[in-house]
């Protein structure tokens, strides 16, 4: 006990004075930066104690801000057409939980202008407005300096007047458009924000496009080649941008989708991303398709084109069945129509929310695994009884999970609640009342896991009766240790989760039904609601947490990924049991159907799969991602990896270059392709 209060008092200490917060944050910073630092920890704080800053706690938000853009050094990355610097060394200190994995609406952005918002703050007279107007001086000052640096720091003109008319006037150019999201997007990633999403460039920038075009400012050629620098500038940072693992970045470009009228909208700018995003071959930033069965052919199989390469994008999102299930579940239609996405795939509502979709992991295993070992398991007489109780412990686990979020508060973000018109109109701070929806999101693994326990159970010791309840409960406690014949017959056992099978369906949907139930009694502080979705990216660290389970898992083997079968399945059978679970109501945060496909049965059978995704956005899918790699081409690439350097695969919501991952994922990417070479 004393030594924790003396820990907390010295970390109080550190934190309040300003080596004490520098040696801190160079110590946090390290891990981040160290693929391309040499030497210990300890050498790099010292080689760089000079240029380590954190803002002074005891001052206000917006004097944090202004004095961290006084003190970042610019250093803008190589690129031949953009300014993007972000100074790592520098940042700001915070209380709270930073309000992150979001995306801007960057029409804020494009339309507006800083000198627009700052007329219409000078108008209101009180606190916020002023701290506002404070930002966006800051923001002039930090621009002035660019000038002042010009063409010997690698800024050039363009970008600079690029930059500058931020400030006075919309965005007259495709090139402004850019570089003025890029420069938002800098800022954001500086002040401590993670996961920052890019929102929807084609519909925000189409009109730039299209004018430049017709005015003769601007071939297609140099989009093209403006597009490619875009990609680029954000791609220079992701080491260090990268949240859990690398590339697990959150910069998403969302493209094409359904508007509120029933059509679904795309333009020269979706084909164009998606053909840039082919060319680099980059696992960084990532494309999203908002997608529907009315879409073109054309870019369905253009985007299948584009999943061809290997790169894992676009992902794909089902405007069908996604916004519907934002309706039913209490945002206005208005807005459901133009969702973005989180940092992997949850949706969320730019602009006017509070969203945050992804404050902790809800695991269906967790209690399960309380039931099994608790006393009254082995007295269960049938499998609904096995229900009832599975139910009364997911009440409790569920208690357990959400009541710490209940009260929670965001730290003050007045950098993004000037980029909201609904905080500026409401002259609130977006996470202090600012927002029109506050919900928080959790994602969840371990359904498959759960599933397929309950149906073993059934199956072996209530219908067959070749074992009672406590004995196989004692041989799954010791590990299938005594029995791996067994083992294997849980584990293979057909049909299983995912399967396109009546009780397997009705079963996953009773158990989402529960946890939709009980997720539901709770509210957040500023009376949000509480959403999940089947799809998360723990199931490597959650399943090294838990005990063998009755699906044939051993004690600390991952779980299943997203919406998929540990088994060898076809991918239309998997595509069907998703399209028959309900996404309503509370169930929105992320269904994604996860599978791999070799190049080879793609590349031969290309347009049947074009008719399979076709024939999923119609039946009703939620959300699909896959991977189009070999089996042979993994095990290859960890054997020598030196020979795959720009190897990309689809981990969770993310790509990455597979040498870049821990190696118990790509164990998990390499034994999912094995058993999808089965299927196929």
């Amino acid at each position: 006990m004393l030594k924790r209060m003396i820990k907390k008092i010295l970390r109080r200490m550190l934190g309040l004075t300003k080596g004490g917060r520098n040696l801190r944050y160079g110590c946090s910073i390290y891990s981040k930066m160290q693929y391309n630092c040499e030497g210990s920890k300890a050498d790099f704080v010292i080689r760089n104690r000079h240029r380590l800053w954190v803002a002074d706690p005891r001052k206000g938000k917006v004097a944090q801000l202004t004095s961290l853009i006084q003190e970042i050094e610019i250093e803008p990355v190589e690129n031949d057409s953009f300014f993007y610097s972000i100074d790592w060394f520098k940042t700001l200190p915070s209380k709270n939980i930073i309000f992150d994995n979001y995306t801007v609406d960057y029409q804020n952005v494009i339309s507006s202008s800083l000198g627009e918002k700052k007329r219409f703050l000078i108008n209101k007279e009180n606190d916020f407005s002023a701290n506002l107007i404070s930002l966006i001086n800051a923001l002039h000052d930090y621009y002035v300096r660019m000038c002042n640096l010009g063409s010997n720091n690698r800024i050039c003109d363009k970008s600079i007047n690029a930059v500058g008319s931020l400030f006075e006037r919309p965005a007259h150019t495709f090139f402004e458009g850019l570089q003025r999201i890029l420069f938002v997007n800098q800022f954001l990633w500086q002040t401590g924000h993670r996961l920052n999403g890019l929102g929807h460039l084609d519909w925000i920038l189409i009109e730039l496009y299209r004018n430049d075009i017709k005015e003769k400012r601007m071939t297609e050629k140099q989009a093209h080649k403006y597009i490619k620098d875009f990609f680029q500038a954000l791609h220079v940072y992701f080491h260090i941008k990268s949240n859990v693992l690398l590339g697990d970045t959150g910069q998403i470009i969302i493209l094409g989708g359904m508007t509120e009228e029933g059509k679904y909208t795309y333009n020269e700018l979706t084909e164009l991303f998606i053909k840039v995003s082919m060319e680099l071959k980059l696992p960084d930033p990532k494309v999203l398709l908002r997608c529907s069965y009315k879409m073109p052919d054309e870019l369905l199989g253009l985007a299948l084109k584009c999943i061809s390469t290997g790169i894992g994008a676009p992902f794909i999102s089902n405007d069908d069945a996604v916004i519907p299930a934002l309706i039913s579940y209490g945002y206005d239609a208005a807005d459901a129509y133009k969702y973005a996405t989180a940092a992997c795939w949850e949706p969320l509502i730019p602009d006017c929310s509070c969203d945050q979709c992804n404050v902790a992991l809800f695991n269906f295993v967790a209690p399960f695994m309380e039931m099994v070992n608790s006393s009254e398991f082995n007295n269960v007489g049938s499998i609904y009884e096995l229900l009832d109780i599975y139910g009364k412990y997911l009440s409790q686990y569920t208690e357990k999970v959400l009541k710490p979020f209940v009260a929670l508060q965001f730290e003050e973000d007045p950098l993004l609640s000037l980029l909201s018109d609904t905080a500026m109109e409401k002259q609130q701070d977006i996470t202090q009342g600012g927002a029109k929806y506050q919900n928080l999101g959790l994602t969840s693994v371990g359904m498959g896991t759960v599933v397929n326990s309950i149906l073993n159970i059934r199956d072996i010791v209530f219908t067959e009766r070749r074992y009672t309840l406590q004995e196989l409960n004692t041989i799954r406690q010791q590990n299938f240790e005594k029995d791996e014949v067994l083992r294997l017959h849980l584990k293979k056992r057909m049909p299983c989760y995912g399967c396109d099978d009546i009780e397997v369906i009705n079963l996953t949907k009773q158990i989402m039904d529960m946890a939709s139930k009980e997720f539901d009694k709770y509210r957040t502080k500023s009376g949000g609601r509480f959403k999940l979705g089947l799809s998360a990216p723990s199931y490597v660290d959650a399943g090294k947490d838990t005990e063998a389970s009755f699906d044939g898992r051993k004690s600390g083997e991952p779980f299943s990924v997203h919406i998929s079968a540990s088994n060898a399945l076809p991918t239309t059978e998997l595509l069907h049991f998703a399209m028959q679970l309900d996404y309503t109501d509370n169930r929105v945060n992320g269904n994604v159907i996860d599978f791999i496909v070799s190049p080879d049965a793609l590349n031969k059978n290309f347009n049947k799969y074009l008719l399979l995704l076709k024939a999923g956005l119609k039946g009703g899918i939620f959300q699909l991602q896959m991977n189009v790699v070999s089996s042979d081409t993994l095990i290859a690439a960890r054997t020598n990896p030196e020979m795959f350097p720009d190897l990309v695969v689809r981990v969770w919501g993310f790509s990455a270059y597979f040498n870049d991952l821990p190696d118990e994922y790509k164990q998990v990417l390499i034994e999912r392709a094995l058993e999808s070479e089965k299927a196929s």
